[in-house]
């Protein structure tokens, strides 16, 4: 049976359901065709799902619920598996100890900006209205930031200066080496004195320790971003640049929608035809900051910077975690009304923002892998891929990083793809246990109608008493309810 025939059954089983019961879970949205789509994810699929039970506002309160309080989990398990696969990578190549001449008083590692900054986010000032949006924590100072891609960019600023990154490393930035040694536009990179005597490994996980990769307010920016091209379009992005993460993320699609144990080979960064027309119709969308909706007519949505910025700003001021949650709700029911400002149809705006909200859960992972590929986890691996097989190893572009560890990639991808599932699942049963409860109480109901009337018939009441017995039990109810 295929996956389309699959939800088909599930979908028509619910339906049933809700037209038995005429509880809570009667349906007040016409039926919307997208529900029904053959493919393979299970997000998708469990998206789908909550959809057809209780609508839009259990949608919102889902991705609320995940970018709340899951992150913390995801960004555990992240970090486990980026330690495990620094540790292999080190145990299949050298001796865990410090090589003297990453030590403090070595020469230490010189790695070129452009090597490590696959999509030019050093080149944008965190202080600037897009920056805002792209870093986190953005200090007066910078340099004593929790991020250490708000930090990387201080250094750079202060050329020729040392500064130190949570007693783990001295970095400092040279545009021009005057012993001619390092390429141009480096920085240089080496143990701090603490670090001297203490192994390979323990630096690598203390610097993973000292990483914050996610915040609500900063996941959200990237998540809206990669479907609309708010900020990119703000940055002047090139074509090129949109392709080069449009292909990204059409590399993470593959790897979310590969069947679990099947091989990560090369076809997976190859591109035919067809996802190329692809690659270059959603990064001509996300250049004008917008996307294609397609209802009952056709028009361009999008989510201005300027919502962003509100939803920032707003979020930084909150005290309490209600707070913040109730925040997130306002704004993403904000973005969502702004998908629906070119519409012509009143009755499409449901369809349009349950789209919107579905667009959010599907890029989550997508922003995620987004974040792993920004200077702060980059700088890791070229450190240790530069000590293993010498200092001219490099990463011509984000997809070769993503080939050379495509198993990494997909370990995370398919751990993050799981936490998510697992949470939209228990959503999907609580829901579906309601519907079935009052399911069966309503079977229950019609059992004992039935025996009454049978009752009642055998001790001489008429059918048409009957029949007026229960216009008379319907009509209280009624008024009760109302």
């Amino acid at each position: 049976m295929s996956i389309s025939d699959k939800k088909e059954k599930v979908f028509g089983k619910i339906a049933a359901s809700r037209t038995l019961t005429e509880s809570k879970f009667k349906s007040k949205l016409k039926k919307l065709s997208p529900f029904i789509n053959n493919v393979k994810s299970v997000i998708a699929f469990l998206t789908d799902v909550i959809k057809a039970l209780i609508g839009y506002g259990a949608l919102v309160k889902a991705v609320i619920d995940i970018l709340m309080h899951s992150l913390d989990t995801i960004e555990q398990e992240l970090k486990k598996a980026l330690k495990l696969n620094i540790k292999n990578i080190i145990s299949c190549g050298i001796n865990p100890s410090l090589p003297d001449f990453i030590k403090s008083t070595g020469d230490g590692i010189a790695i070129e900006v452009r090597k490590l900054d696959f999509f030019d986010l050093m080149k944008v000032d965190p202080k600037s209205i897009s920056g805002k949006l792209l870093y986190n924590d953005v200090t007066p100072s910078l340099f004593d930031s929790t991020d250490f891609n708000t930090f990387l960019y201080a250094v750079i600023q202060d050329e020729g200066n040392t500064h130190t990154w949570k007693n783990i490393y001295d970095v400092k930035f040279l545009s021009i080496d005057p012993n001619g040694i390092h390429p141009n536009n480096s920085i240089i990179i080496k143990a701090n004195s603490t670090y001297d005597n203490k192994s390979l490994n323990d630096l690598n996980n203390n610097y993973i320790d000292t990483l914050k990769l996610f915040n609500t307010e900063h996941l959200t920016n990237k998540i809206i971003d990669s479907i609309f091209g708010s900020v990119s379009v703000n940055l002047n992005k090139t074509k090129k640049q949109l392709e080069n993460e449009a292909k990204i993320d059409a590399i993470v699609d593959k790897m979310i929608n590969n069947d679990i144990g099947q091989t990560i080979d090369d076809s997976y960064f190859e591109f035919d035809n067809d996802e190329l027309t692809q690659v270059e119709y959603v990064a001509d969308n996300r250049q004008r900051g917008v996307i294609k909706i397609k209802t009952s007519e056709e028009f361009d949505a999008s989510v201005d910077q300027s919502l962003l910025t509100n939803f920032n700003d707003e979020m930084g001021r909150a005290v309490t975690i209600q707070e913040r949650k109730d925040i997130l709700a306002k704004h993403l029911n904000e973005m969502a009304d702004a998908n629906t400002k070119n519409s012509n149809n009143p009755s499409d705006n449901i369809t349009i923002k349950l789209d919107f909200t579905q667009n959010i859960i599907n890029s989550i992972i997508k922003a995620i892998v987004g974040v792993v590929l920004t200077p702060k986890v980059i700088v890791l691996f070229l450190i240790i891929y530069k000590i293993i097989y010498g200092e001219n190893i490099d990463f011509k572009d984000a997809i070769q990083f993503l080939k050379q560890n495509k198993q990494l990639f997909n370990g995370i991808i398919k751990k993050i793809t799981g936490l998510i599932t697992s949470f939209l699942l228990r959503i999907v049963l609580k829901y579906i246990g309601e519907l079935m409860a009052s399911e069966v109480a309503q079977r229950q109901l019609e059992k004992i109608e039935y025996r009454k009337n049978q009752l009642l018939s055998l001790v001489g009441v008429s059918q048409d008493a009957i029949k007026e017995l229960k216009f008379v039990q319907d009509l209280g109810q009624q008024q009760l309810k109302s």
